[in-house]
């Protein structure tokens, strides 16, 4: 039988049909979900009283419920965006990501834990959008 036709895109990448963020989008609230009930089952491999603990540290990350839970957040939040400069844009390239969709998604979360960080990071990624 002859091959299936390619998949319709919307996207500019022919081989890429979604957006990333979209897709995460979706899919946020399964994802919650999942990572949930697997860091409970990770954590319950321990002693209950540290299971207790680190799992209220997660908890408090996941919410970014304190100042060192929105810091801890931005430092998850400021690799991603270091890799794709360093890459040459990376999955940015793949997925035409434009720079306000990196400050939405990453820009916001960086610049709560740590303003310093994106006042730094975000004039490179804006040199790197003018120049690709």
């Amino acid at each position: 039988p002859p091959p299936p036709p390619p998949p319709s895109s919307s996207s500019s990448h022919p081989r890429r049909s979604t957006d990333p963020f979209a897709a995460l989008d979706i899919a946020r609230e399964k994802l919650a979900d999942e990572e949930a009930k697997a860091a409970r089952r990770i954590f319950g491999l321990l002693p209950a009283d540290q299971a207790s603990e680190l799992l209220d540290l997660w908890n408090e990350f996941e919410a970014a419920a304190t100042p060192d839970a929105q810091f801890a957040k931005s430092m998850d939040r400021f690799q991603p965006p270091n890799q794709n400069l360093a890459s040459g844009g990376g999955s940015w390239k793949d997925y035409g990501v434009d720079l306000n969709r990196i400050e939405a998604r990453v820009g916001a979360k960086i610049a709560r834990g740590a303003p310093g960080l994106w006042a730094w990071l975000k004039p490179k990624i804006k040199r790197f959008m003018a120049e690709n």
